[in-house]
């Protein structure tokens, strides 16, 4: 099923951090923070990952995103937690949850979203609020994400002198060569050859979320199981796990420039033994003058792939109609559970 509208959405993603950037230009908070902790959950937190690759690129900086994905805050939390309460909807039941420990505590926070709840409670209590453009899914909002946070960072003196000399900068480079690197006939092909497969991400430590997310995007988009790991690790556990075959695995494997050397020797002998096995799979060279560019190249070209492997099973790749039934259910169970109670 061909859905243009997604796939002119897919296409903004290089316009995006510009945008974020601007977005959350005069986004100050008072405070000396030790911690950063992101409250959100699906699209509206996939990105912290993202962020800690780029952060860990560079050896000068200190700082990280604790990724909170539950209805609970973090043990050890206090006053010198930076909070970022993430929902794109802005209704977003564990964010939501959240935002109530964090209020109730009085912890310094600021707020992500295009509407709803969340918005109105930011505008209640006059926290920080960055608003994101609506139209999209949470899922390919990820450019303003980014280039929010990373702007919040530098306001309030987070980041090291060595990443924010050239912040903007760094970024214009990288997203003016995402459209240019895109090879949109490899997408295509890559999503004929998976037709029927199960892809499996692997990616190495250097860049571990790009395996997260665009697993995530073969679920969301493609509407079909994928899973990930990463070189080192994988060749001391899972693979093993290959011996006896429950499914028909495609094995997507990114080769960074940026990793050890030792891991392309690794994916060389992994893919030998899985070919030997008769299962099917290929080595992708990361296109980008930085592991960050690298990532973010790759995001792109998955989130084709999998625009391009819905079509291939006549799926939308926009709604998530299991998602929205899974709320409605637990809703309608939470307003049975509290009718239930009041007995």
């Amino acid at each position: 099923m061909i859905n243009q509208k997604y796939y002119h959405d897919i296409k903004q993603f290089p316009q995006q951090f510009q945008r974020g950037l601007k977005l959350a230009s005069n986004t100050r908070l008072s405070g000396s923070f030790e911690r950063i902790v992101l409250c959100g959950m699906g699209g509206s937190s996939f990105y912290a990952e993202m962020i800690n690759d780029y952060l860990n690129s560079n050896p000068t900086n200190k700082i990280k995103i604790e990724p909170c994905r539950s209805y609970n805050l973090p043990s050890g939390v206090n006053e010198n937690t930076l909070f970022i309460v993430c929902s794109h909807s802005g209704n977003t039941q564990e964010t939501l949850s959240t935002l109530d420990q964090i209020e109730h505590h009085n912890y310094p926070h600021l707020i992500l979203t295009s509407g709803g709840k969340l918005q109105q409670r930011a505008q209640q209590s006059h926290a920080p609020l960055i608003i994101v453009p609506t139209g999209t899914q949470p899922r390919l909002s990820t450019g303003y994400f980014i280039g929010a946070l990373l702007k919040v960072f530098e306001n309030y003196k987070l980041l090291p002198n060595t990443i924010t000399s050239n912040l903007e900068q760094e970024l214009l480079t990288i997203t003016n060569q995402l459209n240019p690197n895109l090879d949109e006939p490899a997408a295509q092909q890559l999503a004929k050859e998976l037709k029927d497969l199960i892809p499996i991400i692997y990616t190495t430590e250097n860049n571990t979320s790009l395996g997260r997310v665009a697993k995530i995007k073969f679920n969301e988009n493609s509407k079909i199981q994928s899973f990930y790991s990463y070189f080192p690790e994988l060749n001391h556990n899972e693979m093993v796990g290959f011996t006896k075959l429950l499914m028909r695995p495609y094995f997507i494997i990114f080769k960074s420039k940026f990793t050890n050397p030792h891991n392309y020797q690794r994916m060389d002998i992994f893919l030998k033994l899985m070919h030997e096995r008769n299962l099917t799979g290929k080595i992708i060279p990361m296109k980008g003058n930085s592991s960050f560019a690298e990532i973010l190249n790759a995001y792109y070209f998955i989130d084709h792939v999998t625009y391009y492997l819905a079509q291939e099973y006549g799926i939308d790749p926009e709604p998530v109609d299991m998602v929205e039934d899974f709320k409605r259910m637990l809703e309608m169970g939470a307003v049975q559970y509290h009718n239930q109670n009041k007995l």
